[in-house]
C-alpha cells in the first residue's frame, strides 16, 4: 500500500526526512491552498514546531514536499510525530498541476507564544530552498523569531544532519 505525505515543516527537507525513513521517495514540492504556515505547535522539547492552519486571504497557501510512504513508514512517521498532530487528508497540487490527496500533520496543541528552536528554523529554511519554494516564502521562514535550545549536544546534533549531507 503507498501512502502520500505534504510535509511542510522540518520534514521538507530530505536530509532530515531521509534520516527518519530512508526508503521515502520524494515526489515533488507542491502546495496546499486556503492554509498558512504556523510555528506554534507544542512540542514536547518545549519549543514550537510548524503546523498549518485555515487562512482567510485569497491567496494563501502553504508550500510543501509529497513523499510517497509504504506502511511501515507511515506507521513510523505517526509514532515521530506524536499525538499533537492529527493526521489528515489534504488535497495538495504538485509543481506539474496534477493534484492528489496526501497525509498533512495538523497540530492538536497549540501556543502562540512558545518560539521554534533556531535549529529547527534552519531544517524548515533548508527544505524550502531545497523544494525551490518562491524566495519570499523561504526568507519568511528565514526571518521567523526563534530561540537557542538549552539542550546544546541536540542543537549540534540537529544542525549536523545538513552538515552530514554537505548541503
Amino acid at each position: 500500500m503507498t501512502f502520500y505525505n505534504f510535509s511542510f515543516g522540518s520534514n521538507m527537507s530530505s536530509s532530515r526526512l531521509l534520516a527518519r525513513l530512508p526508503n521515502a521517495k520524494r515526489i515533488g514540492t507542491a502546495t496546499l491552498q486556503g492554509y498558512q504556515l504556523s510555528f506554534d505547535m507544542v512540542s514536547t522539547d518545549g519549543s514550537a514546531k510548524c503546523s498549518v492552519k485555515p487562512s482567510q486571504q485569497l491567496d494563501a497557501c502553504v508550500y510543501g514536499v509529497v513523499y510517497q510512504l509504504n506502511k511501515e513508514e507511515k506507521i513510523k512517521l505517526d509514532a515521530i510525530e506524536g499525538p499533537h498532530y492529527d493526521c489528515v487528508l489534504v488535497p495538495v497540487t504538485l509543481q506539474s498541476g496534477e493534484q492528489l490527496q496526501a497525509h498533512c500533520y495538523i497540530a492538536n496543541t497549540l501556543d502562540d507564544s512558545l518560539l521554534p528552536y533556531d535549529w529547527y528554523v534552519q531544517h524548515v529554511y533548508r527544505g524550502a530552498l531545497e523544494a525551490g519554494v518562491p524566495k519570499a516564502y523561504s526568507e519568511a521562514i528565514l526571518q521567523r523569531e526563534s530561540c537557542y535550545d538549552p539542550d546544546p549536544l541536540r542543537a549540534a546534533n540537529e544542525f549536523a544532519v545538513h552538515d552530514n549531507k554537505n548541503n
